[in-house]
């Protein structure tokens, strides 16, 4: 019962987002019209169930997809194979459902961004539906991983602690989002907005970890706490190539698309690589903590 509550809870407000959201008066800053957009990256013409779409950003879509496939086979891998453990368990839904929104992302910021935002308007929106799908999807695959941190490093009232915050955090990003979403606010349904909303929950994971591998000194916390500064490095990597102004030269001049998001992608790949390896061996320890 409390299974089917939960994914109902995580299914509801994505359904209410499609069905109720009310961003058509949210533009992009500054404006900029269907052509225009065209004009600033490679896209191309295709059919699909019998209408002509254009597909913007073909390479970057693969990188997201491959990035969302892996995810979710990794993630499956962990729930097929969860020996009755929680932590193994949560860490395989959280990766689907990170899979997922990495999915849900590549729709709208690469595949069809201009069939979602820019089609038939004279300027291009802000955001689209997928976009929100992607931030709340994201959350609740954080809020796995914390799930996942409380069964494999805490115990007793740190654990409740951090089982009462990740059911919390969820709720209050999904509120907020909402409303983000039906009023509309344009920074409450921002990527700058998810990040000052859900960015603390990787270090607080962090500090729980260095924590008990103090206490414990056990190689599982220890893998836990790689995995986290491996991640900051990835996003240092992302705001490095992004701040460095490498795109946009790159395509300009050589014809070359592989922009801050693809950087960011491929890095997320290796990372997932290394996630997926270090967690098989790490969650057999854990299960006897």
């Amino acid at each position: 019962m409390k299974k089917l509550i939960l994914a109902v809870a995580m299914i509801v407000p994505l359904v209410l987002v499609f069905l109720f959201s009310n961003i058509d008066g949210l533009l992009l800053e500054p404006e900029i019209s269907p052509q225009e957009f065209l004009e600033t990256m490679p896209h191309m013409e295709i059919s699909l169930f019998g209408k002509s779409l254009v597909f913007t950003q073909p390479l970057s879509t693969l990188w997201v997809a491959l990035l969302g496939l892996l995810m979710i086979a990794f993630g499956s891998v962990f729930l097929a194979n969860r020996l009755g453990d929680a932590a193994r368990s949560y860490w395989g839904i959280g990766l689907i459902l990170w899979g997922l929104g990495a999915i849900s992302a590549g729709i709208s910021y690469q595949a069809f961004g201009y069939e979602l935002k820019c089609a038939g308007r004279d300027f291009c929106l802000f955001t689209s539906d997928f976009e929100i799908v992607y931030m709340l999807l994201t959350c609740y695959s954080i809020a796995f991983f914390i799930a996942a941190t409380a069964y494999a490093s805490a115990s007793g009232r740190s654990r409740r602690f951090l089982l009462c915050f990740a059911v919390a955090d969820s709720v209050v990003y999904t509120i907020l989002a909402l409303v983000g979403a039906f009023l509309p606010v344009k920074f409450l349904i921002s990527y700058e907005g998810f990040l000052v909303l859900t960015g603390g929950n990787f270090l607080l994971m962090f500090i729980f970890n260095i924590l008990h591998y103090k206490k414990f000194k056990d190689s599982a916390n220890l893998d836990f706490i790689l995995i986290w500064i491996i991640l900051n490095f990835v996003n240092i990597g992302y705001f490095a190539w992004l701040f460095a102004g490498i795109s946009r030269p790159l395509y300009e001049k050589f014809g070359v698309w592989f922009n801050e998001n693809d950087f960011l992608h491929v890095l997320l790949i290796f990372w997932a690589i290394f996630l997926f390896i270090r967690l098989k061996k790490s969650l057999k320890v854990s299960e006897k903590l």
